[in-house]
């Protein structure tokens, strides 16, 4: 009954579930379509897995997405987000406090860190979206296991069968 709450939840603020453009277990926006995982996995496990999934770890390019990401993430999630952490596409593995997108090796040109993120310490390069702090950007070290957010547009998402 709970899953029912949610994705009616998730459906009343305007996006869907397996319908329209997107692949069944998959939610869309306006523009793409997002999967919200249900294990745990390591930055390059979760990169791997997406990839797998002809996707890629999610990018955040506006706060428009990020809102649609947060905001979807505490339906997923309404008594427990505060212990929720989801991996999301930015490292700086590369150059250490420069961050990028590992897809498309772009910097970031938005973002929104929690307070006192990122901590930039030599261990932390994977970029997460953190429950506890609204969802809102920080940086962990890559090892770490959390659940994790794909990406594909739609011209990619819908001409995969799965």
């Amino acid at each position: 009954m709970k899953v029912i709450g949610v994705i009616l939840t998730v459906i009343g603020i305007g996006y869907s579930v397996a319908t329209g453009p997107c692949r069944e277990g998959w939610l869309s926006d306006a523009e793409n379509c997002y999967y919200f995982s249900h294990n745990l996995m390591s930055w390059p496990q979760a990169a791997e897995t997406c990839e797998a999934l002809h996707s890629t770890l999610a990018t955040v390019m506006s706060a428009d997405e990020h809102s649609f990401l947060k905001t979807t993430l505490m339906s997923i999630h309404p008594n427990d987000a505060a212990g929720r952490i989801y991996w999301i596409d930015g490292t700086d593995l590369e150059v250490e406090h420069v961050w990028r997108w590992a897809s498309s090796g772009e910097i970031l040109s938005y973002s929104e860190w929690s307070v006192g993120e990122p901590t930039n310490t030599s261990s932390e390069n994977c970029l997460l979206l953190w429950g506890a702090h609204g969802f809102n950007m920080g940086d962990n070290p890559c090892a770490a296991s959390w659940n994790y957010i794909c990406k594909t547009s739609f011209e990619s998402g819908e001409n995969i069968i799965g």
